[in-house]
């Protein structure tokens, strides 16, 4: 059953609808005493700060009028100050005259006066460093000169801490390249390098020959394994009369090459030196040697490392490290063939001869306990690592010879 609009509410409802009216007047009398409270606080504020703000502002205009002329004092001392420093920091060329050609001249100002005048305009901000609308070059006395080859040989004095990889690294040659050209200093041993020594620097790698009677310049070519064509159209060693080199004239090789001649024990038991003394070489003559090797070989000394140079064409051993004094050991049992100082750089030098093509040396040593013709066992200690000779500190240079030549210790060991 519906009820119409003019039907009577019933008595809850009516009840309900009188309180929320209560709830909503009270409400809103609250708002209103809450803002009428806070507008009176903000009065009272503005009231109370009134007074002191007004006090400050008459505080500055008293002070700006006691103290401008002195503020303006200071700034002018400061402006004063910045120029004296611009003008100390101005370059030299700055106050330089420029002169300038006269109006009447048909003559166009200079180059130089022209820079001058854009240099003067760039600096007094007329253009920018960094603005790409103008660029000045500088004037630059300095000279780059292209690399170019050596016209010919030319000599250097040995200084002290020089390598062979350093010389040769200066001149832009190979380290053998310097070995070639100085044999009779060096005998093809870096470790024949010492200070005050004159050596010959050729102007490319290659080889350096002394002709000889009765060579030809095919002969030569063949030697050093390249074309007669590249020996005489070598700048360096100007025009070939006949087609043929003079005997004693100095031939430059570009390119050429040859193998290293190692240093071989001496046949006699004395060496003579400067001053007439003799010294023992330590060679062993008539010395009966027995098959002795096993054709394998065991480490020489305690270390695994190097510690100088490795097996190259031109240096045929391994410098191995060690401590001044480790022990040093027979790489394969042999005879002792040589065992004392050595003529070659070598200092104080072992070699075992293992009665089947191989030999096994031994330098820089600072001790030696075996003597020549003595039977050693392979692993049997036989000297003491040491740094004599030529050499730059403690360690073994150990070299392999074979029925073939030198043979690589790193290949060799196990």
């Amino acid at each position: 059953m519906s009820h119409h609009a003019s039907a009577p509410r019933p008595p809850q409802q009516g009840r309900v609808e009188g309180r929320l009216q209560r709830c909503e007047i009270e409400d809103s009398d609250w708002m209103w005493r809450m803002g009428s409270w806070v507008r009176a606080w903000l009065k009272r504020r503005a009231s109370q700060l009134r007074e002191p703000v007004q006090r400050a502002g008459a505080f500055a205009i008293d002070l700006w009028t006691h103290y401008s002329r002195h503020i303006g004092l200071v700034l002018a001392v400061g402006l004063v100050y910045l120029a004296l420093v611009q003008s100390r920091s101005a370059p030299a060329w700055l106050f330089q005259p420029v002169r300038l050609p006269q109006a009447s001249s048909t003559q166009s100002a200079s180059p130089e006066v022209l820079q001058a005048l854009l240099r003067r305009s760039a600096h007094f901000g007329g253009t920018h460093r960094n603005s790409p609308g103008l660029l000045i070059r500088r004037v630059d006395l300095h000279t780059e000169i292209p690399e170019r080859p050596r016209r010919g040989i030319i000599t250097y004095t040995v200084q002290a801490g020089d390598t062979l990889f350093g010389i040769a690294e200066q001149f832009k040659l190979r380290p053998e390249t310097i070995l070639w050209a100085n044999y009779d200093v060096l005998q093809d041993n870096p470790h024949m390098l010492e200070i005050g020594q004159i050596l010959n620097i050729p102007p490319v790698d290659g080889v350096l020959h002394v002709v000889k009677e009765g060579e030809t310049l095919e002969a030569i070519a063949q030697k050093y394994k390249v074309s007669p064509e590249a020996i005489r159209d070598a700048e360096w060693n100007g025009p070939v009369e006949g087609g043929e080199p003079q005997v004693g004239q100095v031939l430059i090789v570009p390119g050429g090459t040859r193998p290293f001649a190692g240093w071989n024990p001496p046949r006699q038991a004395y060496v003579i030196v400067a001053g007439g003394k003799r010294l023992p070489t330590g060679a062993c003559p008539n010395v009966q040697v027995l098959p002795l090797g096993t054709g394998s070989f065991v480490w020489p000394v305690n270390s695994r490392w190097r510690s100088g140079y490795d097996f190259t064409p031109w240096h045929p051993g391994v410098d191995f490290a060690g401590r001044l004094g480790d022990p040093v050991y027979a790489a394969d049992a042999g005879t002792v063939v040589y065992a004392g100082w050595s003529t070659g750089g070598y200092g104080n030098l072992i070699v075992l001869d293992h009665g089947n093509g191989y030999r096994t040396y031994y330098a820089h040593l600072s001790a030696i306990f075996v003597g020549c013709g003595q039977q050693v066992a392979q692993g049997g200690t036989i000297g003491l690592v040491g740094s004599t000779g030529r050499s730059t500190g403690p360690h073994l240079h150990f070299e392999i010879r074979g029925p073939d030549g030198f043979v690589n210790p790193w290949r060799a060991l196990p």
